[in-house]
């Protein structure tokens, strides 16, 4: 049994205060672990705020590790046009190269999550020779095949959370196989790392219980209404989903057009932001962020709500499983 547990965020000053949320709950739930190690690529971080987050880690007897932030346009060899297109995500996509050679497993979060499990069996699972394991992410590989480059059999993860077996990725040279994508689609990819990693790990990848990353569309739509609208290859049953809801493990708050998915923004309705201020509280970041939402925006939040959801469902599934995909394809 491994009873060390290595867990990568990646933050910038700006986001910092909701990836400290994120790893208190890791923290509080996880006790059990004789060590764990928080590494954080650090993308701009001010030392007052590194200084900060290192002693709420070190309070609790873990360790805190800043990891430098890499320049995927040197560390692709690819001169990427913009910040948007490169993307924060592709420097998830070093993770390899990024982390000592001696961690061998890595549990990657994104900032917005909250980890409510003790994680020790889910960590030591047995990953054989796959290199991630995911949660599938609520979408239709066969709308979105050109994009994704994957067949429809093909599961589709969310990047949220990913476990990665690091002696897979190095051996199979991922990160060398991901530079190859970027130059072959002049670094037009879409949703960046998470399609990059789903196409250089196809076939290697285990699909975990959606509790282990329990993300917004599960709280937001009936379950019936989810595939009305996403119409999700490679997805899971409505009790895995209820499962997901009742007892998440780890809980992504994604955004969404339907629910303020937000919790440490003012006025959030994900039903779970009670439990996430309850952390929030934990951190030296405890002040609530103003809701700037345009007038425009919430006039539409609020009109949509009074659409049926299953009417709201069959719209946006012509405008995201048909429309969509034709327009990114006419914009390649």
């Amino acid at each position: 049994m491994n009873i060390s547990l290595n867990v990568l965020y990646f933050s910038s000053d700006l986001f910092v205060d909701v990836a400290a949320s994120s790893i208190v709950s890791l923290l509080e739930n996880n006790k059990s672990f004789e060590d764990i190690k928080i590494y954080v690529i650090d993308d701009g971080i001010s030392n007052e705020k590194c200084e900060l987050l290192r002693k709420m880690v070190e309070d609790y007897g873990r360790e805190l590790v800043l990891l430098p932030a890499p320049d995927p346009r040197e560390f692709f060899k690819f001169p990427f046009k913009s910040r948007y297109q490169m993307g924060h995500s592709y420097m998830r996509m070093c993770i390899g190269s990024v982390v000592p050679q001696s961690v061998n497993r890595l549990l990657c979060l994104d900032s917005d999550t909250l980890v409510l499990g003790d994680l020790q069996e889910f960590w030591n699972m047995d990953m054989a020779d796959n290199v991630l394991a995911g949660v599938a992410d609520c979408v239709n590989v066969k709308a979105f095949k050109r994009q994704f480059m994957l067949r429809p059999h093909h599961i589709y993860c969310n990047a949220g959370m990913f476990l990665v077996n690091l002696v897979e990725w190095r051996k199979r040279k991922m990160e060398d196989c991901i530079r190859d994508v970027i130059h072959e689609h002049n670094g037009n990819i879409f949703f960046f790392e998470q399609t990059l990693m789903n196409y250089v790990c196809r076939d290697k990848i285990i699909k975990l219980h959606p509790k282990y990353n329990s993300y917004t569309l599960f709280y937001a739509f009936k379950y019936a209404n989810l595939l009305r609208w996403r119409k999700p290859t490679c997805f899971y049953d409505e009790m895995e989903v209820k499962e997901a809801v009742a007892n998440p493990q780890i809980i992504h708050f994604t955004r969404n057009f339907y629910m303020m998915s937000r919790p440490w923004v003012k006025g959030c309705d994900h039903p779970m932001t009670s439990t996430y201020l309850k952390y929030k509280q934990l951190t030296p970041w405890k002040k609530l962020g103003d809701d700037n939402r345009s007038l425009c925006k919430k006039i539409r939040y609020k009109v949509i709500h009074y659409i049926p959801q299953a009417l709201l469902a069959i719209i946006v599934n012509i405008m995201y499983n048909t429309i969509r995909p034709l327009l990114i394809w006419k914009n390649e």
